[in-house]
């Protein structure tokens, strides 16, 4: 069974992330997620501090607040990436209607939270089909260091694209934390 918030975003988008699966996680973390919040966004760059703002709040209502600081960080970075280039080179909508918060392919940027024991998962749904990859870093480099960023500030990060689905195109990239003194 696929539930899906009401957002949009396939809950069991979130179950297909490598760390979730570790074997080597203590047996009271395996299971069902605890906790699980999705906010959808649109293509506009007020959507990054919205961002900030939901992660921000649901860290505090899911007891994770020490993780404020650097989950929004990734946040902030991941929300930008999907908004600049998830969306630049996403395929345009049957109807050509870009201008809604849907995004050019007919669904929004979207964050999802997944908590899950001692762990915390950001993950950001985007209609593009480009590949996240790291930029190499001139000396005088001012743009380029968002997954650099991603990679410093969480535990792992990674992505996959939405492919198989006749409604869904684009990927998610998502980053794990590990909550601090759990």
């Amino acid at each position: 069974m696929t539930a899906v918030s009401a957002a949009g975003f396939s809950v069991a988008t979130l179950f297909r992330m490598d760390p979730l699966g570790e074997t080597d996680v203590p047996s009271a973390e395996t299971g069902a997620a605890t906790d699980i919040a999705v906010c959808a966004l649109g293509p506009r760059r007020e959507s990054v501090k919205s961002a900030r703002d939901f992660a921000r709040e649901t860290l505090v209502r899911w007891g994770a607040a020490k993780l404020t600081g650097d989950l929004t960080l990734v946040v902030s970075e991941l929300v930008t990436n999907a908004l600049c280039h998830g969306m630049a080179d996403a395929p345009a909508a049957p109807d050509g209607d870009a201008d809604d918060d849907r995004g050019p392919s007919g669904h929004p940027v979207q964050l999802a939270m997944l908590r899950k024991g001692t762990r915390v998962m950001c993950a950001v749904q985007d209609p593009g089909c480009g590949l996240p990859t790291p930029q190499e870093l001139g000396d005088g480099a001012e743009t380029g260091r968002g997954l650099h960023i991603v990679e410093c500030f969480s535990t792992a990060w990674g992505w996959f694209p939405l492919n198989g689905a006749a409604t869904r195109s684009g990927k998610v990239v998502w980053a794990m934390f590990q909550i601090p003194g759990q």
